[in-house]
């Protein structure tokens, strides 16, 4: 009996199965051999100091992966730190007892590394016999060394998995150049390869000062996510005030999480560097294991995935602000600062079909600004642009904050009124005053400047809903 006990969960730990059922299979065995036991393997997490109930015969609710206690002042904790085995027996046994409760503690040892222990509860008549439990300790010594490799291939295998998807992420993320199309990519790749349930993305706003959210990646609903983005806060400035990094392991059991303790389990921040300046964080919350659907810890391990995932995402936004800048002086007169004719023809494209989808009024305006400069001004060219400069200045200053102002030509400026109900009444009058203001001033240094003004305007829908409609009705200069 007890050989055929040892022979048959030798075949059950070097079977091909994986190991939940692999462990399942001991537990049923083990119960098998000592008829009414309940036996329980709990694998211990050396960075939470936590015991997981990996597999049990007991009938378990969550799933036995997630329930989990602290190790601190348990008998578990005292038999893996001793590496020692315990038994438990009453003591003070009523004699009309018919029954005799017994616990059994054994430490699961591997390569000298501590990985867990196998609990046996025993409720019998005559107790649990000597010699079947040194054939249990036999049975242990096997369990063990199973255990060991096939965590350790269980972590390599995920390392490796993890690390070549984090290359394949990379791949895409370094060739995305668009901002907005990259942070949706990082955002989904990260969650993906780190299993969190979601994610936050901060960049810092050069204009403001502020890192603000730029993506967020999850299925929580908006208010639930006002509590992610509180959590995710409070971790920015941990990071400002000087930390490498943010591991939340578990809100309840830490002392400056606990307020968030029921709203998110655990997460993991690290900062965006470039150039030796922070100029983001990303977030992730609650990990997912695969299979699992109860919230785990970020760990240690998971840092060090997260470290490499962020190295390409450091490269990628680098590459993005780049591309983003050129682009940006592409499309940007080098004496006025505006807009070229470029963008404005794009934006107008914009604008006209926002405002067919939302019915709504829009004003395309041109101005020409030719200014008179006597010949005899030494370096009239560079007296002109000098003019037009201040003059393009006090145009942009004249329209409202989301107007668009462009200049099209060398002469011209090219403007788009969303929603100007008055636009074409109002407007013209004001740039033009604003316009002559500045010229009186520049009168002060070049007294013979004049400047010829001219306007030409059309409305859509009434003049048009084609924009070559609208620009040629806007080209017709007064």
């Amino acid at each position: 009996m007890p050989d055929d006990y040892l022979r048959k969960v030798g075949e059950i730990l070097r079977s091909a199965k994986p190991i939940e059922e692999r462990l399942r299979e001991f537990c049923e065995a083990t119960g098998e051999f000592l008829p009414g036991v309940v036996s329980s393997i709990l694998l211990f997490d050396k960075d939470t100091e936590d015991f997981y109930l990996r597999s049990t015969t007991l009938r378990v609710s969550p799933a036995a992966q997630i329930v989990h206690h602290s190790s601190a002042g348990t008998i578990e904790d005292l038999v893996l730190r001793e590496r020692r085995s315990i038994t438990l027996r009453e003591v003070h046994r009523s004699a009309d007892s018919r029954f005799r409760g017994e616990m059994f503690f054994f430490p699961l040892i591997s390569a000298d590394d501590p990985l867990g222990v196998l609990v046996v509860q025993s409720v019998s008549e005559n107790g649990v016999a000597e010699e079947k439990t040194a054939i249990l300790g036999e049975a242990v010594l096997l369990l063990s060394d199973s255990v060991g490799v096939s965590l350790r291939e269980e972590t390599t295998a995920d390392r490796m998995t993890k690390i070549a998807a984090i290359n394949e992420a990379g791949i895409n993320i370094i060739s995305t150049l668009d901002i907005s199309r990259l942070m949706k990519l990082v955002a989904t790749s990260a969650a993906l390869i780190m299993e969190a349930e979601s994610c936050v993305i901060r960049l810092l706003d050069p204009q403001t000062g502020k890192y603000g959210i730029r993506e967020f990646y999850g299925m929580k609903g908006e208010e639930d996510q006002q509590d992610i983005f509180r959590m995710d806060k409070k971790g920015v400035t941990e990071i400002l005030k000087g930390e490498p990094s943010v591991l939340v392991r578990d809100t309840a059991s830490e002392d400056n999480w606990t307020e968030f303790a029921g709203m998110t389990r655990t997460m993991i921040m690290l900062p965006l560097s470039r150039d030796r300046e922070i100029i983001g964080t990303i977030s992730m919350f609650d990990k997912f294991p695969h299979k699992t659907f109860y919230p785990t810890s970020f760990n240690s391990d998971d840092m060090g995935t997260f470290v490499k995932f962020i190295r390409y995402v450091e490269k990628a936004i680098g590459n993005a602000i780049i591309f983003e800048r050129s682009e940006k002086l592409k499309n940007l007169d080098e004496s006025t600062g505006l807009p070229t004719l470029q963008y404005f023809q794009s934006r107008m494209l914009h604008e006209l079909s926002r405002g067919r989808r939302f019915r709504r009024r829009l004003v395309l305006m041109i101005c020409e600004v030719v200014p008179r400069i006597p010949e005899k001004e030494f370096s009239a060219i560079d007296r002109e642009e000098w003019v037009i400069k201040r003059l393009a200045k006090v145009i942009r200053s004249a329209l409202r904050g989301y107007d668009i102002v462009a200049r099209i030509s060398e002469w011209k400026f090219g403007m788009i009124l969303p929603e100007a109900e008055d636009g074409q009444m109002s407007a013209i009058p004001r740039i033009k005053k604003a316009i002559l203001d500045e010229v009186d001033e520049i009168r002060r240094t070049m007294r013979d400047l004049k400047v010829d003004v001219r306007f030409g305007h059309a409305s859509f829908p009434e003049d048009g809903e084609d924009h070559e409609k609208l620009i040629f009705k806007s080209n017709i200069l007064k």
